[in-house]
């Protein structure tokens, strides 16, 4: 099995799609893609945060090799976010759509006001 192969199957045995593992690493669906499609590979940054996700070595995502027996390693006490979980980026957008669809909700309010007050004082 490839690399690009091993990291489509660890993805797809944690449940994530491209776009939810991009997002925990905090780059591109299209990276992910690449990487999948052996067009790419990741650097050792995001080979570190994969370990971390997927609770593997990196022996086994570079070169598919298992632990060896008897051999202890440290659990990873990294918690992951859940996976429908938002972005700090979403939520920020999800505030400003909020914050701006208030201000029209309360412009639309006044210049209704504005005319209803207009045809009792004239």
């Amino acid at each position: 099995m490839n690399l690009n192969e091993r990291l489509q199957d660890l993805r797809k045995k944690a449940g994530y799609s491209q776009e939810q593992l991009a997002e925990l690493l905090g780059i591109s669906r299209q990276a992910i893609s690449k990487w999948e499609s052996g067009q790419g590979n990741p650097d050792i940054d995001n080979i570190i945060k994969l370990t971390k996700i997927y609770q593997v070595s990196t022996d086994y995502i570079l070169l598919g090799h298992k632990d060896e027996p008897g051999k202890q390693t440290e659990p990873i006490q990294t918690p992951l976010p859940p996976k429908n979980e938002l972005s700090p980026e979403m939520r920020k957008a999800l505030a400003i759509i909020t914050v701006t669809a208030g201000f029209a909700v309360i412009t639309v309010l006044f210049i209704t006001m504005l005319s209803i007050m207009e045809r009792y004082i004239l």
